[in-house]
């Protein structure tokens, strides 16, 4: 399986002293689905965000498809980040005044792309898949939170990204959602998309091909 992600002996420190990441190690190849427990505080968003080149690192190396990422110059990574990644954050970040449809869009709409007669049909497959076609046109400030954090995965998997980053992603949704994001995630992985999944809940596995811990600033395969 081809490697996406090889990061080696990663560390990371806010200042200079306290390393949140020491000597990390992770991979994952297209199409694997990756999950990562750990106690709040034990830095797996610090990961996220390094993983998702929304954060430097102090040292190590990172390669993201075979290119090796130079912390200090993140910015020329951007299309990486526009193009290649997907976020589902805990807290959405969608637009209030905007409409689900819109909301959806946007990773199009932010990037100058063309919006074709075929995404807006994958659009309404998607709102079908999550039983959200008849809120399509609707304000998200008028939704729920389950279906805002639907809302939000819907727009991270519109474009068929390289990699899904997803922070607590059914932290908001009752049994019968969680149920349709675990399989958003093993149809999307099943179309070569990587995906890492960081929860508290051991309880949910995502249909995941390896399983860590995050603790003491290392990943353990569980």
């Amino acid at each position: 399986m081809s490697e996406l992600i090889k990061i080696t002996n990663l560390r990371k420190t806010y200042d200079g002293k306290r390393y949140v990441l020491d000597g990390l190690n992770f991979s994952i190849g297209k199409g694997e689905i990756k999950t990562i427990f750990g106690a709040s505080g034990c830095g797996k968003s610090t990961f996220l965000n390094i993983v998702g080149l929304l954060d430097n690192y102090t040292s190590g190396e990172y390669l993201f498809c075979e290119t090796n990422i130079n912390p200090k110059r993140l910015n020329d990574y951007y299309k990486y980040r526009a193009q290649d990644i997907g976020f589902i954050f805990q807290s959405y970040f969608l637009i209030d005044s905007l409409s689900v449809n819109d909301n959806i869009l946007m990773p199009f709409l932010y990037n100058e792309i063309d919006l074709s007669g075929s995404v807006k049909k994958t659009v309404d497959k998607l709102l079908d898949s999550f039983d959200m076609l008849s809120l399509k046109n609707k304000k998200v400030s008028l939704l729920s939170g389950g279906e805002r954090q639907r809302v939000a995965i819907m727009r991270a998997i519109i474009k068929e990204p390289k990699l899904i980053i997803a922070d607590e992603p059914t932290g908001n949704l009752d049994e019968s959602n969680t149920d349709l994001v675990v399989k958003a995630f093993k149809d999307i992985a099943e179309k070569g998309t990587a995906v890492i999944v960081v929860t508290h809940n051991k309880f949910l596995s995502f249909g995941t091909d390896t399983t860590y811990t995050l603790r003491g600033g290392k990943l353990y395969n569980e």
